[in-house]
């Protein structure tokens, strides 16, 4: 297949991605993407640009794959696309030592992202336990790598932020389903970390940055309540419900879960809110 042929097919594909019901579509387009990627990196001198190509169809892929069922494959394709990511940002690494120069950045960004969805791939296969450890491995690549996000480059902050966001929501779950404090702790300090980098990324001018940054604050407050912590969570419910509000329809979702957190935050404050207060933890 020609390069302009595997440009225009990956992109029906994405494109087919984005929609439920052309997912079947989308699956059967990325198989020949993948291939058409995989012969075009095949011998000889690898070029940087299908070999990311091919990781990022990979990726897609899997994504696609979880959205069907169909769990072991998206399993396989999206750890083959980690495993891409890595090799090419350890490429990129050599070339560029700052984590912050834009190629670097990208690469680091993505690696991370693609360890982060391969988290939620496996949540949704039914192995939180799983999760929580990709996304650890993926908080852990990127600190090592850039440092504290705030002085990461874009893109790095951005997967980081994502990677604390869902880090937050998977030791809140497992917090409700187990009561262990120091679940409920880390959930917060997560949350945190994430609304720390999504309020360094906020434009008003860009919907997709509020409407994260809302996203967060629905996972931070519930994560506060169930540290006691009510009062700073009623702050941040309130400031999300601000954002949702500027979202108008786009924030339906967001703000029905806050609203669910105040029922929390008023439920505790009438029953003297103490630490570690959580309605189903067991006493």
């Amino acid at each position: 297949m020609e390069p302009e042929a595997r440009e225009e097919f990956f992109e029906r594909a994405r494109e087919y991605s984005t929609r439920p019901a052309q997912w079947t579509q989308a699956d059967a387009l990325w198989v020949q993407v993948v291939e058409a990627y995989r012969q075009a990196v095949a011998g000889g001198q690898v070029d940087r640009h299908d070999q990311r190509q091919l990781a990022r169809a990979l990726w897609r892929h899997s994504m696609v794959l979880a959205g069907m069922g169909r769990h072991d494959r998206a399993k396989e394709s999206g750890h083959e696309a980690v495993t891409l990511f890595a090799e090419i940002h350890q490429a990129v690494a050599a070339e560029h030592p700052d984590p912050t120069q834009p190629r670097r950045d990208e690469a680091l960004g993505e690696l991370i992202t693609a360890m982060v969805d391969c988290g939620e791939s496996a949540f949704v296969a039914g192995s939180p336990g799983v999760r929580l450890e990709l996304l650890d491995k993926a908080l852990g690549v990127g600190l090592h790598t850039a440092g504290p996000p705030p002085g990461a480059g874009p893109r790095t902050g951005a997967a980081m932020a994502t990677a604390y966001h869902n880090y937050a929501n998977a030791l809140l779950h497992r917090h409700q389903q187990q009561g262990a404090a120091s679940d409920a702790q880390e959930a917060a300090l997560a949350g945190s970390r994430a609304t720390e980098l999504r309020l360094k990324a906020l434009d008003p001018h860009q919907p997709i940055t509020v409407w994260e940054l809302a996203n967060t604050y629905s996972i931070y407050a519930p994560a506060l309540v169930a540290t006691g912590d009510v009062e700073r969570a009623r702050l941040v419910i309130k400031q999300g419900i601000l954002l949702t509000d500027l979202l108008d329809v786009a924030g339906a979702e967001i703000r029905q879960k806050l609203r669910a957190t105040e029922v929390l935050v008023r439920q505790a404050s009438a029953s003297g809110g103490g630490r570690n207060w959580w309605p189903w933890r067991r006493r």
